[in-house]
């Protein structure tokens, strides 16, 4: 079964290209440990009002994958550094209900 995470989060700052910079360092350096666990594809996505509001939809091929990496403590870390606050973040499973 495949898993999406939905992150909905705001930017720090308000330099769009310094949030960028912080943000494609830290999925470098995320992804090294979130591939062997699963993760399969990171996307970023700005409200085109207001962009400095960010969501990210990662998909992962499995669920103790997803859960390990979203209870590590380098997570954490790495969205206090990226993000307002602590960030909205909700999974959810795929369907097998007609998509296209």
């Amino acid at each position: 079964m495949n898993y999406i995470t939905l992150v909905r989060a705001k930017l720090k700052g308000a330099d769009q290209k310094a949030a960028q910079k912080a943000h494609d360092a830290t999925v470098e350096q995320l992804s090294k440990m979130t591939r062997p666990m699963g993760a399969t594809s990171h996307r970023a996505y700005l409200n085109p009002q207001s962009p400095m509001d960010f969501l990210a939809v990662d998909s992962w091929n499995n669920l103790e994958g997803l859960q390990k990496f979203m209870s590590d403590p380098k997570t954490a870390e790495a969205f206090g550094a990226l993000f307002e606050g602590k960030p909205d973040i909700s999974i959810w499973s795929e369907s097998d209900w007609t998509h296209f």
